[in-house]
């Protein structure tokens, strides 16, 4: 069963001042293992405990040293002066006042740390973090609002979004499909640009060539702009796409003309007279694989099909009978070689 919070703060106060019972360290000891953040407020506790009790000790040790003084100053008096009582050498008035003062102090300092800690531990930010390793992945989050992620992607969101903006963070490629809430937009931050939408589909690209930002609007409407300048925002339409510079701070809105933007997530993918040297670094992104042409004569060698979710062997075979290719595979490497086409 789960236990609250200050159970584990009782428990790791009453290890330290040795209380604990032989059952109550198992339960320690496996809460413990069971993540990096109790850890870390384990470790927090155990240097806050190790700093009062050396605290302790060193005044301890200046009023012992001060006390002595005082009774040698008493008893040189009173052999000076029979008047002069002295004082019973166990009762150290001074030194216990002091004393119960500082374990007070000690309470007060262990209670008020706790309660930091405690506030730290419970209202710390709750993250996901989902990286799309070796295959596409799609992930519903808790608004409702569908996101695919390309291979090598990764997003981070929290587990519940506040009240004002429902805020992601992206690094690679992915494909949103936002749900709409009109008093609760959605911002995805990738680097310094943030691309803000209400509800509709999009394409984000934090990899894009020239060290751009690459945002392609599928439906509805998105505002893109500098995380340090949100006033100067440019939005898109439908059909739409804007490359947000990470070096020169400079966004530019043009047409869509990339037909084959979502191939990577559809596997559809349409070639309209296109050469070697554009179909072969698609087919590499979409199907994961490590095809090279070995003949340079072969790049400009024009080919027009469509090919919806057939496998990487089915379009191979198209390119070769289509253009008289050689296909060769050696090891994970696909070798396309041949004649220059006319």
């Amino acid at each position: 069963m789960e236990q609250n919070p200050t159970y584990y703060i009782d428990l790791i106060s009453r290890y330290f001042s040795g209380e604990t019972s032989s059952d109550e360290l198992l339960i320690l000891r496996d809460w413990h293992a069971q993540d990096k953040a109790n850890q870390q407020m384990f470790d927090e506790y155990n240097k806050t405990w190790q700093h009062i009790e050396k605290h302790k000790i060193e005044n301890a040790i200046q009023v012992d040293d001060e006390w002595q003084q005082f009774q040698s100053r008493v008893a040189t008096e009173s052999d000076a002066d029979p008047k002069i009582i002295k004082l019973h050498p166990e009762l150290k008035p001074a030194k216990k006042s002091y004393l119960s003062l500082m374990k007070y102090a000690a309470v007060f300092v262990v209670v008020a740390l706790s309660s930091i800690f405690l506030f730290r531990y419970m209202y710390r930010p709750q993250e996901k973090v989902i990286t799309a390793s070796n295959q596409m992945m799609e992930t519903t989050l808790a608004d409702g609002s569908d996101i695919t992620l390309g291979v090598g992607s990764t997003i981070t969101y929290p587990k519940k979004f506040k009240i004002d903006k429902r805020r992601v963070k992206l690094s690679g490629e992915a494909y949103f499909n936002v749900k709409h809430i009109e008093t609760q937009p959605f911002l995805v931050s990738a680097g310094d640009v943030r691309v803000e939408v209400l509800g509709t589909s999009f394409y984000v690209n934090t990899n894009a060539v020239n060290n751009n930002v690459e945002v392609v609007l599928t439906s509805g409407k998105v505002a893109v702009y500098y995380k340090d300048n949100p006033n100067e925002c440019t939005v898109l339409n439908p059909g739409e796409k804007a490359l947000a510079s990470l070096v020169g701070k400079k966004i530019v809105k043009t047409k869509n003309d990339d037909k084959n933007y979502m191939a990577w997530k559809t596997k559809k993918i349409v070639f309209t007279d296109d050469p070697l040297n554009i179909v072969v670094p698609l087919l590499n992104k979409v199907y994961r694989s490590d095809i090279k042409l070995t003949t340079n004569s072969i790049a400009d060698c024009r080919i027009t099909a469509t090919f919806d979710a057939q496998s990487l062997d089915a379009v191979l075979n198209v390119l070769k009978e289509t253009l008289d290719l050689n296909v060769a595979r050696k090891g994970n490497t696909i070798e396309i070689s041949g004649k220059a086409c006319k």
